[in-house]
């Protein structure tokens, strides 16, 4: 463990896979519930900033469109038209960014999808997507970044408010008419659905973008990893799951002392902020040999914590698998000889949520469809 300052103050940083564990274990000691947490002030009351049984009525009212029979039956015909639709946009070029042409559109668009947002709306979803992610960041609650969040977060409820009426009506199945067919005592109040929407919208976005841009860049950037994928299945999951261990979408899980503890011998006061290091974790020696080689053959690779751990697990894992595997899939066999371009750089970056700025690759001649 170490001690850090931010903009936002100090905090505790964890970063070993069981004191993680510990941590994300116990969430009476260790919450998110926290009037300073920038997930609540910029969303709202919703599940990743709720706990006990608030947290479970609010998960439990959004879960159904996302479980794993429901993503399989009901998702996957939606994100194949969705990938198909994104990939005939691809115009081979010299050069090409996959984060502007394929996984960020595609993100997008799938959760919007099943949220039941219309695409007359994608454009400002992304303005507003872009000003939630930089107030997320940071743990400043006075900063510009957030104030812009909050305002974004009272756009996006005032349009979607405007919208739930008639997605009920027209669009059977969407997440929102989910949420406003439930009855009592499930049923969410206005702000309650408004504000999960929101914070599905935006992990839909983030963690499936950022899970197929880092998973297309360690592939390659591995050229026997990229080899296994092109010809096999089961390779290409295994070296999704390992990118979500290697290089991880979502840096850090933040938590609230709740109070005085001891972890690993060290004072924690009540109210300090413990970030638990996500991406450290995933590389622990103890746990996982040689943690920073990619490797696809790695027994362990899906005990990563990168989708969280516990009641704050992500509710959007199976999906986000899911357009990753399709995504990626999809474009290895339209062009098998794609390359990252040498004269730019793709690397990860990011020390709240991680992704390459943008994917350049050259895609080759390519397969006639």
């Amino acid at each position: 463990m170490a001690r850090a300052r931010s903009a936002g103050g100090e905090m505790w940083l964890v970063t070993r896979r069981d004191d993680v564990l510990a941590v994300l274990r116990d969430p009476e000691t260790f919450s998110t519930d926290h009037p300073a947490s920038p997930i609540k002030a910029t969303f709202g009351a919703q599940m990743l900033s709720a706990e006990g049984e608030s947290q479970r009525r609010f998960k439990s009212a959004c879960a159904p469109p996302f479980n794993r029979r429901a993503v399989e039956v009901d998702a996957a015909p939606i994100v194949r038209a969705r990938v198909n639709e994104r990939l005939a946009a691809i115009v081979p070029n010299e050069v090409v960014d996959l984060r502007a042409t394929a996984a960020g559109p595609l993100a997008l668009t799938v959760v919007a999808d099943i949220i039941g947002i219309p695409d007359d709306m994608h454009g400002k979803i992304r303005e507003w997507y872009d000003t939630f992610a930089a107030s997320l960041a940071t743990h400043d609650h006075y900063s510009i970044a957030r104030k812009r969040g909050r305002n974004s977060a009272a756009a996006f409820r005032h349009a979607i408010a405007q919208l739930i009426a008639p997605i009920c009506e027209e669009a059977q199945g969407s997440l929102i008419s989910h949420l406003a067919s439930l009855a009592p005592p499930s049923r969410l109040s206005d702000a309650e659905l408004l504000s999960n929407t929101l914070i599905v919208l935006f992990g839909g976005i983030e963690t499936t973008e950022a899970a197929i841009l880092n998973a297309m860049w360690a592939l390659l950037t591995h050229d026997e990893a990229r080899a296994a994928a092109l010809k096999d299945d089961q390779a290409l999951d295994a070296g999704i799951e390992e990118s979500l261990r290697w290089e991880p979408a979502v840096q850090t899980c933040t938590r609230y002392a709740t109070r005085a503890v001891t972890l690993r011998g060290v004072p924690i006061g009540e109210g300090e902020i413990v970030q638990c290091m996500i991406g450290a974790a995933n590389r622990d020696p103890d746990y996982f040999v040689d943690p920073d080689r990619f490797d696809i053959a790695r027994a362990n690779a899906g005990d990563h914590l990168s989708f969280g751990f516990g009641r704050h697990y992500c509710l959007g894992a199976a999906l986000a698998r899911l357009e990753a595997r399709l995504v990626i899939r999809g474009l290895l066999d339209r062009w098998p000889e794609v390359r990252l371009d040498p004269t730019r750089d793709s690397t990860p970056r990011g020390h709240e949520f991680r992704k390459p700025p943008a994917l350049w690759v050259t895609l080759g001649n390519g397969r006639s469809q």
